[in-house]
């Protein structure tokens, strides 16, 4: 069989990969359609096509649409494939309008997707005096505000047509149920976490001892409230400089080290692990948010098979109902500081916890154990 993966991103993409991957394990050929991946090291897709998405398409203004529309339908005709499987909202909108089978991967939940931009925008957009606001921002505020209530007006209409008609993917337990009772047909809902493959941590050896507790972070995100505002990390380096409670060190973030505080810039997978696994804790300390209920980061699943225990914010409740006692909550950074600082005063019941938490991913946290319900998806097409 052969399968397009469809996407208004580019490559990597490490859940798609994964997606591809699984499908050419079981004999079927794999192609890409999506923003052209520069000096990308394909070694999964037949044939990568390049598939040119604007924001104005996106916002599904016709002219912009029909253009999108016309480069897809050289590359299905070029590409010729039995199903799509389109990640994310735009992908799945625009290959409905096809005569052809296809599942939607919902890497996002993009009702929920469209809330968040239309609040960062709003951040944004805040002026510095209120005499700037009268004279020059409120037209741009106004414009902006009609086109992210536009936004989560579409999109919340495109997710429930597609969610109802089609084969449906998601990552988390929380999104489909939401899906669900929206949906004609549940039984057509699957959840599919982003938990690692096996081939990534089938070498993996139980976690060591560390003699300084050392914590990280993996996410070169959250650099701002502005920017991200449900992925604040805000004075999190700061805590380290300030409090007496070990070493933080950053994977995939570029700034400024200090003795207690280092960056590693962007890592390789394999390069991320072998960082990861040098220390004892992985933090996922986003500051409290309404969108938390509907996140599930793939980074606490990463910690866990690199033998690091997971600490992240309480609102973070998927992270917490997957790994069960497995990891440990914190309601702001005043409880994550002495948490740590127990920790760091109880090295033996933290290492206990690493190797439980360790054992329980290796027998837990795989990707192929949840890989059956993606061709479930594609038999009901």
């Amino acid at each position: 069989m052969r399968i397009l993966h469809l996407s208004h991103e580019s490559l990597p993409d490490w859940r798609i990969e994964k997606a591809a991957i699984s499908a050419l394990n079981d004999s079927h050929e794999v192609a890409f359609a999506g923003k052209y991946p520069k000096n990308y090291n394909n070694e999964i897709f037949s044939e990568l096509y390049s598939l040119v998405w604007t924001a104005k398409a996106r916002f599904g203004i016709p002219f912009y649409w029909r253009s999108v529309k016309k480069q897809l339908e050289k590359i299905i005709r070029e590409a010729r494939p039995d199903i799509v499987h389109a990640h994310n909202l735009f992908s799945a909108k625009m290959i409905s309008e096809f005569d052809m089978p296809f599942v939607y991967d919902d890497h996002e939940y993009w009702p929920i997707q469209a809330k968040l931009l239309k609040e960062v925008g709003n951040l944004n957009a805040l002026p510095k005096t209120e005499a700037v606001l009268s004279v020059f921002d409120l037209p741009k505020r106004i414009r902006r505000n009609f086109i992210n209530n536009h936004a989560i007006k579409l999109w919340t209409k495109w997710e429930g047509e597609v969610v109802s008609s089609r084969p449906t993917i998601t990552v988390s337990s929380k999104i489909a149920e939401e899906m669900k009772a929206t949906a004609s047909n549940t039984k057509k809902i699957f959840v599919v976490p982003n938990f690692p493959l096996r081939t990534e941590f089938d070498g993996f050896r139980e976690p060591l001892r560390h003699a300084r507790l050392s914590c990280t972070y993996d996410g070169g995100d959250a650099h701002n409230k502005e920017r991200y505002t449900h992925l604040n990390r805000e004075v999190l380096a700061e805590l380290f400089s300030n409090h007496d409670i070990g070493n933080l060190t950053i994977i995939g973030s570029e700034d400024v080290s200090s003795e207690n505080v280092r960056y590693t810039g962007y890592l390789k997978r394999d390069s991320m692990y072998v960082e990861m696994s040098k220390h004892s804790i992985g933090l996922i300390p986003f500051k409290k948010h309404w969108s938390h209920a509907y996140l599930n980061p793939n980074k606490a699943y990463e910690y866990a098979h690199a033998g690091l225990y997971v600490m992240s914010t309480s609102s973070l409740t998927t992270i917490q109902q997957t790994l069960k006692d497995n990891c440990s909550t914190f309601e702001d950074y005043e409880t994550l500081v002495q948490q740590l600082e127990y920790f760091k005063g109880n090295p033996d019941v933290l290492y206990n916890k690493r190797l439980r938490i360790f054992e329980f991913a290796q027998a837990n946290l795989i990707w192929e154990k949840n890989e059956q319900d993606i061709f479930r998806a594609y038999q009901m097409c």
